[in-house]
């Protein structure tokens, strides 16, 4: 086998790797709005155009006629809307995170959202600052239209390599001029569920192992599963279908200690009732267990 030959043969064995198994990301930090006093959690939520109306935290509710608006995890999520506007037709709803230590290359914070998205396309801001919770303070580093329809959720994430070594605070900022219920440009939108990944050190102490079950549940076409390793392991996860033939190998590896996140996507799957099934080992012993999602196109 020549040169050539070799390394025609590795990267083809290495883009099977990435094909076969997902990349995890350690869990950092998450937050879902449990308890609901976020303020004590390190929350800052700020009405800052002086109006009555400001977002409010909401349990699963009948959206009218459009959706069963439920929470992304958890009980509760945020919702603002167009009663938000001051005298001026003016919304400037802030969300601010507690402050978040050490980020590292490839850290990466997501949230979920969504909104009615018809006739008034509700848009959110996001901003980022390394001193303090100041309005004064925070970076503009992203401004986009918030997907819907009525009852769904979207992911968005960002890269916060640019703040490695920093400690920092993340903003979500519902701006808008010509708002209101004569307004041009608001409706409703929804946040919930923030996390924090990324692969350095870190995150919430882990005590157990344990295999969380995905979010959403149903999905289309994917879903979240997060699991904890309280000491260093090797792990599987595998999904199986509703007759127990493996269709997928989630994740294969060497794990230390924390807490991860692993997306599944079902694009290429019939929609139906699957299993993951975790096994994780260790110096202590064997872990294993398995749990159901559901797949719903």
């Amino acid at each position: 086998m020549n040169l050539n030959s070799v390394k025609i043969f590795l990267t083809a064995g290495f883009l099977l790797l990435l094909t076969q198994y997902s990349f995890s990301q350690r869990l950092k930090w998450e937050d879902n709005f449990e308890p609901v006093d976020v303020v004590s959690n390190g929350w800052k939520l700020l009405n800052n155009d002086s109006s009555a109306g400001t977002m409010r935290f909401f349990t699963p509710f009948e959206f009218f006629d459009l959706s069963r608006q439920n929470s992304y995890k958890g009980n509760y999520f945020i919702k603002m809307d167009f009663e938000s506007a001051n005298s001026k037709n003016i919304i400037d709803d802030w969300i601010i995170s507690p402050k978040l230590y050490n980020i590292q290359e490839n850290d990466t914070l997501s949230f979920w959202c969504g909104a009615i998205d018809k006739v008034f396309k509700d848009s959110l801001k996001i901003y980022i600052s390394e001193t303090d919770n100041e309005l004064r303070s925070f970076i503009l580093i992203d401004h986009f239209k918030v997907d819907g329809p009525a009852g769904s959720w979207h992911k968005k994430s960002f890269d916060l390599s640019a703040f490695r070594g920093k400690n920092i605070y993340f903003a979500v900022n519902y701006y808008l001029v010509k708002a209101g219920p004569t307004g041009l440009s608001s409706d409703n939108v929804w946040i919930d569920y923030f996390i924090l990944t990324g692969k350095g050190y870190g995150g919430p102490d882990v005590k157990s192992y344990e295999l969380n079950q995905n979010f959403p549940n149903p999905f289309n076409p994917s879903t979240e599963i997060s699991f904890s390793v309280p000491q260093n392991s090797d792990v599987i996860i595998r999904i199986y279908d509703i007759t127990g033939k493996e269709v997928s190998t989630l994740v294969k590896g060497f794990y230390e200690k924390g807490k991860y996140s692993v997306s599944f996507n079902g694009t290429n799957f019939a929609s139906g009732v699957y299993f993951y099934k975790m096994t994780a080992i260790s110096s202590a012993g064997e872990f294993s267990d398995t749990k159901k999602l559901d797949l719903i196109k």
